[in-house]
C-alpha cells in the first residue's frame, strides 16, 4: 500500500501544470477611476528551488492604462502534499481615456520557462454633464484679509528669479577670485586606474583566505562571489551586468572573447548563487569553494594583456 502510495503521489506532481492567469476587481469604471488588477501564478515547487520572475513595468501597463501602484508579490502554499504554491501580484491602475481597452496577456518565469496569462478588457466611461443648468460658482466669493507678510511671500514668489541672478553673480565673483588665485598651480596628476583582473583577484583571494564556504553564512559568501566576479564583466567587458539576470548577462556576452565552457561556468555559478539568495538553497562545501577556484581561474583567462592595459592608459 505504501509503495501504490508513493507512486499515486509521484503521478500526481508529474501531472501538475503550472498556471498563470489574471483577474480584474471591477472591468467597468470611469475616467480616472482605479481598479485592482491581480496577477496569479500557480506551480509546484517539491524541492523548494523555484525562481519566479514577475513582468517589469514602468508608469504604464499600455500606452492607455496607467500604473498608479503595485505590491511585492504574496505567496501562499496551497497544497502540502505536492508543495504547490499560489503567488499574487497586485497592480493598481486607471485609464483617463473613455472606450474599450485591451489588457494584454503577461509573462510570468518559473526558471527558464515562460507562462502567458490570460487577456481582459476594460471599459471606461465618461462622466455626464447636466448642460441643461446654468454655469455656478461652488461656493459664493467672500473677501479675506490680505497681509503684508502675505504680499511679501508672493511677491518673492513672483520675483524669486531676482534673487537667483544676485546670488549667481556673487558665486561667479567668488569663483573667479578662487581660480584667479588658483591660477598657475599644476592640477595633480590623475591616479591610474586599477586593472578589473586586480580588483577582482584581490577581493576572490580575501575570499579564499576568510574560507566562508564552511561557514553557515552561505548566502553572504555566494551574494560577495557573485557581486565580484558581476562587477569584473561589468569593468572588463563594458556591460551593465551588477543590473541584470543571468540570462540577459549571457546574452550581452555572446560575442565577447570567451569561451563556451567559461559561458556555461557562469551561467552555472550565477544560477547557483540566485538559488542560494532568493530560493533557501544551501550547497554544499566543495561547491562553495570549487565555485570560486572557479571564478579566480575564469579572471586569470578572461583579464587583458598587458599591451592592451598600457593602451587604455595611454
Amino acid at each position: 500500500m505504501k509503495k501504490l502510495a508513493v507512486i499515486f503521489s509521484f503521478i500526481s506532481l508529474a501531472g501538475f501544470g503550472q498556471k498563470a492567469y489574471m483577474s480584474i476587481d471591477t472591468s467597468r469604471i470611469r475616467i480616472g477611476e482605479q481598479t485592482i488588477l491581480r496577477l496569479y501564478f500557480e506551480y509546484a515547487n517539491p524541492d523548494e528551488d523555484a525562481l519566479i520572475g514577475w513582468p517589469q513595468y514602468d508608469d504604464n501597463l499600455t500606452d492607455e492604462i496607467e500604473i498608479i501602484d503595485k505590491t511585492v508579490d504574496y505567496e501562499a502554499l496551497t497544497d502540502s502534499t505536492t508543495k504547490t504554491y499560489l503567488r499574487e501580484q497586485q497592480i493598481t491602475i486607471s485609464v483617463f481615456e473613455p472606450g474599450y481597452f485591451k489588457i494584454p496577456a503577461q509573462e510570468i518565469e518559473l526558471n527558464e520557462s515562460i507562462y502567458m496569462t490570460n487577456e481582459l478588457d476594460i471599459f471606461v466611461e465618461t462622466v455626464e454633464v447636466d448642460t441643461s443648468k446654468g454655469i455656478i460658482d461652488i461656493k459664493p466669493k467672500y473677501e479675506v484679509n490680505y497681509s503684508f507678510s502675505e504680499m511679501a511671500a508672493d511677491w518673492f514668489k513672483t520675483y524669486w528669479y531676482v534673487f537667483a541672478i544676485a546670488g549667481a553673480l556673487i558665486a561667479i565673483f567668488f569663483l573667479f577670485r578662487l581660480l584667479k588665485k588658483r591660477r598657475g598651480e599644476e592640477p595633480e596628476p590623475e591616479a591610474p586606474k586599477i586593472p578589473a583582473h586586480i580588483t577582482a583577484l584581490e577581493a576572490l583571494n580575501a575570499l579564499l583566505y576568510g574560507e566562508g564556504w564552511k561557514t553557515s553564512q552561505k548566502k553572504e559568501y555566494y551574494s560577495t562571489l557573485t557581486d565580484t566576479v558581476r562587477r569584473y564583466l561589468e569593468e572588463r567587458f563594458d556591460i551593465h551586468a551588477l543590473e541584470k539576470t543571468t540570462r540577459e548577462i549571457i546574452a550581452d556576452l555572446k560575442n565577447a572573447d570567451i569561451s563556451d565552457d567559461d559561458k556555461l561556468y557562469l551561467k552555472k555559478i550565477l544560477s547557483q548563487a540566485d538559488m542560494v539568495k532568493f530560493a533557501k538553497f544551501s550547497p554544499e562545501d566543495e561547491d562553495g569553494y570549487s565555485s570560486l577556484r572557479q571564478s579566480i581561474e575564469f579572471v586569470e583567462r578572461t583579464k587583458k594583456a598587458e599591451n592592451e592595459q598600457e593602451e587604455i592608459s595611454g
